[in-house]
């Protein structure tokens, strides 16, 4: 019971120091409400289609500011536009301008901001009070200083492909050919979007069938012009394209042997003419268990028909001593035949009595 009420005693005494605390001891200054913000989008280098936002705005009114953060998210959650948070902090309070992002993000579905999507810009100055922040909503323009948005490109057509393998004087090649059909959503494109170019490509799988997303590493790639408008069909084209192959022997002859050991694929895509890329058209051109397959097909064959010449030869053989044995065993169960009135007396034995 003691214990209890020396606890009490405690509590009573803290709670009275600190309410006997004067308020000027640790005073609580919060910056004012950041003014003037203002968005002006910019082309960011070494991007792939994406803009970087140069945020700026006025100097403060009220209490001095430690330090500024910025936050710059996607209104629009759709397959173009959706990205990760874009976050800038520690921007020194003397600070009237940022960038956001001020680099390309190395990480796929990163930080980015893209033309033709709508962004929420958010500024906080510091020390911040909790609610308190400036904020302005920015719709970005399909193109923007020469960058131009790519939220049509899983629209763009996709080549049909055909790749054939052939050797010539001992090294491989691959024959790629295709043909550009009309595009299935053409009201969903850019009116009057033109072609630029086609990006063919020679890739080895570099990862198991077996994986959910097998990946292949373009070995050798290429680029034929294009013209005319995207939502007009054409073709066929056909490119040669060759095969570094890395298993090389050579013999005696100085003949080469090329030996492929993994899957081949050959890919050929569509690039309008604002460097968009639409979805690659492919075929195999080389897949070593087909192959292996028909090596044994072959060797089957092969099999099977000297399987079916012994067997012919065997019942050849089989009909002729058949043949042989019944006409022994006639003769053994056919009596003799009597002599024919004509036939002449001397080919009777001696002991044949005559008269």
């Amino acid at each position: 019971m003691w214990v209890y009420f020396a606890k009490e005693a405690w509590r009573s005494s803290v709670t009275q120091e600190l309410n006997t605390t004067p308020p000027d001891v640790y005073p609580v200054s919060h910056a004012a409400l950041p003014r003037g913000l203002a968005v002006y989008p910019l082309p960011l280098e070494n991007s792939d289609h994406e803009v970087m936002l140069n945020v700026t705005w006025d100097p403060p009114m009220g209490p001095r500011v430690s330090s500024y953060s910025l936050e710059v998210d996607s209104i629009r959650n759709t397959v173009d536009c959706r990205s990760t948070l874009c976050y800038e902090y520690n921007i020194p309070g003397d600070a009237l301008w940022a960038l956001v992002p001020s680099e390309p993000s190395p990480v796929a579905g990163g930080c980015a901001v893209r033309p033709g999507c709508s962004y929420r810009v958010k500024l906080i100055a510091h020390p911040w009070d909790g609610h308190t922040s400036a904020n302005v909503n920015v719709q970005l323009d399909e193109c923007v200083l020469g960058v131009c948005s790519c939220a049509h490109a899983p629209r763009l057509p996709r080549p049909e492909v055909d790749a054939v393998l052939f050797s010539k004087m001992g090294d491989l090649f691959v024959n790629v050919s295709w043909s550009l059909p009309a595009p299935q959503e053409p009201l969903r494109l850019p009116p009057k979007l033109r072609k630029q170019f086609y990006y063919v490509s020679l890739g080895k799988q570099m990862i198991s069938d077996a994986h959910p997303s097998p990946w292949f590493s373009n070995t050798v790639t290429r680029s034929k012009e294009a013209s005319g408008f995207v939502a007009v069909p054409e073709g066929p084209f056909w490119m040669v394209l060759p095969i570094n192959e890395r298993n090389v022997g050579r013999s005696d002859k100085q003949t080469r042997k090329l030996v492929l050991d993994v899957k081949m694929i050959a890919r050929v895509s569509l690039v309008d003419e604002r460097g968009c890329l639409g979805p690659a058209g492919n075929d195999t051109a080389y897949d070593p268990l087909q192959a292996i397959g028909k090596r044994a097909s072959i060797t089957t064959y092969v099999l099977w028909a000297l399987l079916g010449g012994v067997c012919v030869l065997a019942m050849v053989l089989l009909l002729a001593c058949t043949k042989r044995v019944i006409k022994r065993v006639l003769r053994q169960f056919h009596p003799a035949t009597a002599p024919s009135l004509l036939e002449p007396m001397n080919s009777l034995p001696i002991w044949f009595l005559r008269q």
